[in-house]
């Protein structure tokens, strides 16, 4: 039975060879088969929402070292008016750079990517006010507002005492696999979170130091292996002075009824001084209790320079408390014409 069956399939077998053996063949197609068209390189896909941006890929590394006081000029004048003097932040959703657990888990690159490109409707982009290079130094005196001089040292001591024979001296690399810590790309791209981990539990023929070192110690050689790819050294004297822009009626309409208008009051009036301290209160918070300014951006009213602009052109700060100017919100409903004038009667009073 068994050798029966085996016969039968080894004839169907060759039935099916000698059938397909004597069907007429299938000719060729005249014309080559077209290739489905694929999207070029340069073509957005039609999937994107229309208007969203496409994220870019940042390319350009610094030429030389960033170094962080070559920032400090720049921060000042597009920085500081929002993320304050100190960094702190003093705007709403401005960052702030001295909060370390957020500073650790950001990267000098995703600053720079910022800075270039802005991020949503409050921070603008400067990719075009700053080249690559001042926006890559930017980048870095905002980093340094994490760390300090007195954590750098402590870090360079550990470095020295653990480091030093796998990664050199210059954080260049003495052996085969260690980290060059001068590579800008490598060194750009890592997170402080991201080196922590590396230190604490070791990678490839690093050990773990997690039992050698204790973590403030684990933080403060990551601030020192950081500046393996920049200049850290600032200028602690130096203060950070942003542009003043002084109340000007170019271009502002709603200045326009407020023109040649003249002070009702003399200068030296002691009871429009008075009144103009009762109603100088509330604004003790940005422009400070002395006058002399209290966030970046705002006038000093203690210089001669300033009471002299104020006297000659009076008209135009009525408008600036009026209306508004900047940062600074319009006060024309809840002051009268005859409040304001008695404020800016008692801040030309203001001196050093």
């Amino acid at each position: 039975m068994l050798k029966r069956l085996y016969v039968q399939v080894i004839w169907s077998s060759i039935i099916l060879i000698a059938l397909a053996a004597c069907s007429p063949k299938q000719s060729l197609p005249g014309e080559l088969t077209p290739i489905p068209t694929l999207i070029p390189a340069t073509t957005v896909s039609q999937n994107l929402v229309q208007g969203e941006k496409v994220p870019s890929v940042i390319e350009s590394y610094p030429a030389g070292v960033p170094a962080a006081e070559a920032g400090r000029s720049p921060y000042g004048e597009y920085c500081a008016e929002c993320h304050g003097t100190d960094g702190n932040g003093l705007v709403p959703n401005a960052r702030n750079f001295v909060d370390q657990d957020y500073m650790h888990g950001e990267t000098p690159s995703s600053f720079y990517q910022v800075i270039t490109e802005g991020r949503g409707a409050d921070m603008p982009a400067f990719g075009e006010q700053l080249t690559s290079d001042e926006r890559w130094d930017l980048a870095y005196f905002v980093w340094r507002f994490s760390t300090d001089e007195g954590t750098i040292d402590n870090g360079q001591k550990i470095y020295n005492a653990n480091c030093v024979s796998c990664h050199g001296e210059d954080g260049r690399s003495m052996i085969l696999g260690a980290a060059n810590f001068t590579d800008q790309r490598f060194m750009a791209n890592r997170s402080p979170s991201n080196l922590y981990l590396m230190i604490t539990q070791g990678k490839g023929s690093m050990p773990a130091w997690q039992a050698r070192l204790s973590q403030a110690e684990r933080w403060q050689v990551i601030d020192y292996i950081n500046t393996f790819s920049y200049d850290p050294i600032i200028d602690a004297d130096v203060a950070i002075s942003s542009p003043v822009p002084e109340p000007t009626q170019v271009e502002r309409p709603e200045c326009a009824s407020y023109l040649d208008q003249t002070n009702p009051y003399e200068w030296e009036d002691e009871g429009a001084v008075s009144e103009g301290e009762t109603i100088y209160k509330p604004c003790v918070g940005c422009h400070g209790e002395d006058g002399a300014g209290g966030i970046p951006g705002v006038p000093d009213f203690t210089t001669p320079l300033f009471r002299t602009t104020l006297q000659n052109n009076t008209d135009i700060y009525v408008c600036s408390i009026a209306e508004g100017l900047n940062t600074m919100p319009s006060f024309k409903n809840s002051m009268s014409e005859e409040e304001i004038w008695q404020v800016l009667v008692y801040i030309n009073t203001l001196e050093n």
